[in-house]
Parts: C-alpha cells; sequence; structure tokens
C-alpha cells in the first residue's frame, strides 16, 4: 500500500522504479450485523521453537506452503508448512526489478513470463508474452487458474483483466480503471476459479478505491458493482480501503473518515458485521477472520495502520489473537487454502518474521529471519 505508516509501502508501479530488488505482493490476498469485538479470549502469542528452525530438503509433494525471502536473491527463497515446518526453495531465475507471486498453496511461484515448481525449480512459461505489455499475475484459488491484469498504454488509461484456463487462451473479462504513475488503476483484490468470481477494484494513488466490480470468470459479466466517495484536496480525509476474501464472497471495506471497517457479503450486498477502530488487511480463505489493526478517525486512508494487529473472528465478535505489544504488520500476508489459518509478516523494521495463526488464537514466530512474504496477490500491499 501507498504510504503506510510504520513499514510504508508505495503503489507497486513506484516500488518496481525504486526498489528493484524488493517483491511487491499484496494482498491476499480473502447474518446479522455483528457487535465490536470486546472478547478477552486472545491467545497469547509465543516465539518461533528451537525445532522450527530447522531447514529440511525440497517441501513434499501436495505439502501447502507459504513462501519467502530470508534475502531477495536467486537463492534466497523459502517456504514454511502451515505446521511451521521450514524448506529451501531451489534456486530462480530472479531478473532486477521483478515481480514473485506464489500460488495460494505455494505450490507455483510466478516471476515474469515463467512459473518455477518451487519443490523441484522446474521452469515452465506461462501462457501470456512478458514482453508484450505491463502484465501483472494473480493466480487463482486452485493453484492451476490464472488473472492477468495488463495496463494498456498512455496515462489515465484502463487496464485489461483476463481469466486464464490451463492449455487455453484467456478469456478477456473486460477493461475497467483508471491508472496513471503512483495511480495502480485496476488492481485484482480475489481470483476464485471455485466459485468464477473475479474481484477488480480501481485503486488511487492514496490507495482508496473508487469502484469494486465483482466479475464472472465463465461468462465475462459483471456480477456486481460497487462505488466509494474519492477523496480530494477539499472534501478532508475521505476514501475507502477494500479487501476481498479470496472466494469473493466478501468485502472489507476500511473508512478513513470513521476509522473503522465493514465486512459486506457480497452476492446479497449486505453488511455483515461492523469492526469499530480498526482497518482491516486480509481474510483468512473462507473469510471467517480477518487480520486487523487499531485505527483513528479522520485520518487520511493513505496512512495505514499497521501497530499492534490483531486476528478477529467478526462472526463471534472475537478478538482471536493479539501480536506482542509494539509489533507491526509488515504488509503482507497470505491465507491457509481450505482452512482458517492466517500467515504475515511481523515485527519492526528492519526485523520481520513470519508468523501463523490459527483460528484457536494460537500464535507462533516459524522463522525470525526474513525480508519479506512472497503471497498470492500483486497491487496493494
Amino acid at each position: 500500500m501507498s504510504g503506510r505508516a510504520g513499514r510504508k509501502l508505495q503503489p507497486f508501479r513506484s516500488v518496481i522504479e525504486s526498489i528493484a530488488t524488493y517483491v511487491i505482493l499484496a494482498l491476499v490476498l480473502s447474518g446479522c450485523v455483528g457487535a465490536n469485538p470486546t472478547s478477552n479470549s486472545a491467545k497469547s502469542p509465543v516465539a518461533a521453537s528451537p525445532s522450527a528452525s530447522k531447514v529440511l530438503g525440497p517441501i513434499p509433494s501436495g505439502t501447502p506452503v507459504v513462501l519467502y525471502w530470508r534475502s531477495v536473491a536467486p537463492d534466497g527463497l523459502y517456504a514454511a508448512s502451515w505446521s511451521g515446518a521450514l524448506y529451501k526453495v531451489p534456486t530462480v531465475n530472479f531478473p532486477l526489478g521483478s515481480l514473485a507471486v506464489q500460488s495460494p498453496d505455494g505450490s507455483r511461484l510466478a516471476i515474469n513470463g515463467t512459473a518455477y515448481d518451487t519443490s523441484s525449480g522446474a521452469a515452465s512459461p506461462l501462457p501470456f508474452d512478458a514482453t508484450q505489455g505491463d502484465v501483472s499475475v494473480t493466480w487463482a484459488d486452485d493453484s492451476r487458474h490464472l488473472c492477468l491484469t495488463r495496463r494498456l498504454p498512455g496515462e489515465g488509461s484502463a487496464s485489461e483483466i483476463s481469466f486464464v484456463s490451463p492449455g487455453s487462451p484467456g478469456v478477456v473479462l473486460g477493461k475497467f480503471g483508471t491508472q496513471g504513475q503512483q495511480v495502480p488503476g485496476a488492481t485484482v483484490l480475489a481470483c476464485s476459479a471455485t466459485s468464477n468470481r473475479v474481484v477488480v477494484a480501481n485503486v488511487g494513488g492514496l490507495n482508496d478505491s473508487s469502484d469494486v466490480w465483482v466479475l464472472d470468470a465463465a461468462t465475462a459479466t459483471i456480477r456486481y458493482h460497487r462505488t466509494y466517495l474519492k477523496p480530494t484536496k477539499t472534501n478532508g480525509n475521505v476514501g475507502v480501503f477494500v479487501v476481498a476474501s479470496p472466494d469473493g464472497q466478501y468485502l472489507a471495506e476500511t473508512d478513513a473518515a470513521t476509522g473503522s471497517a465493514t465486512i459486506r457479503h457480497i452476492p446479497d450486498d449486505v453488511v455483515v458485521s461492523r469492526l469499530s477502530g480498526m482497518e482491516v488487511h486480509g481474510f483468512s480463505w473462507h473469510g471467517d477472520l480477518v487480520l486487523a489493526a487499531p485505527r483513528q478517525p479522520d485520518f487520511s486512508i493513505v496512512n495505514s495502520s499497521m501497530a499492534n494487529p490483531v486476528v478477529i473472528d467478526w462472526r463471534t465478535s472475537t478478538t482471536v489473537w493479539h501480536s506482542p505489544a509494539g509489533a507491526s504488520f509488515g504488509g503482507r500476508l497470505a491465507a491457509q487454502p481450505g482452512g482458517k489459518a492466517i500467515a504475515f509478516d511481523l515485527g519492526g523494521a528492519p526485523h520481520y518474521g513470519i508468523w501463523v495463526v490459527g483460528p484457536d488464537g494460537r500464535g507462533r514466530a516459524v522463522d525470525q529471519n526474513i525480508q519479506f512474504l512472497v503471497t498470492v496477490l500483486t497491487g496493494l500491499e
């Protein structure tokens, strides 16, 4: 996200230009109106155990993992399973200024126009020409299909969104948003092959969203469209920061004016929970849990709240986990495929660790020696 407080992050276009060796991602990014979370049942965080520090050999076939960089270099890539085991990932070709995007299960890694098998290191071409235009890749929730965002030439132009099936030409879903220098424009928030939903936000230069569309990946039709008030020089601290659950069923809308977030169920456009004084950064796989951080009202949306994050079960209005006092969310998270755990980077610059928090509220650092997580989306975080 642009200009985040704490560990500051810029929109991915400017980061590529200014920090050529860094990996940008974004997030993964996934009834009655619920009350504000007030439960005191949150578990105390625990540090990494000595056994968790041992790095094993290749990732076992079928084991979902979260990829991360101990150092941003071709041989600096590691993986953590959701049970806390650590693995070394084979060396990849990582040119300066590249983007790296993992599939949700961590079995594949996209770098420019190449997909790497993270267990064997085998490389295969992605189904588009990376040299023709500006293309961003988002893996679908089945870790096989892809959503592509192609920025069209010209300041203020739209971006073309496509959905690609393995071995088949991509289906163009339409042209959306407005992009330019320091303005991301159309950004994929969720790409779901299981629900045929692609959630796209038009993201402005202040990390605000003016529009959200839900596209049907099978029919290339617009299922849903919602607009938000855009910040200007005269309307004060107005703006909404939006994230989506991985299955495209829920939106979390953090409002700069109120400093609070709403959880919206997309299919019926109903607000199902309100989280007062919270900024939501991402969802668990099915949207049951959110990673959030305390936020003040009347505070520009470009200044994201990262300190003292918590994990909230919004359905029961329960805060299930608190971070260690004074810790900050690093801006990168991943959802456990088919489960309820969330992985993210946590700490204080320049020292960050990869943490995993489950639905029981037990959180632990599985590796304290990292620079960045490589997560599922590119665009916002």
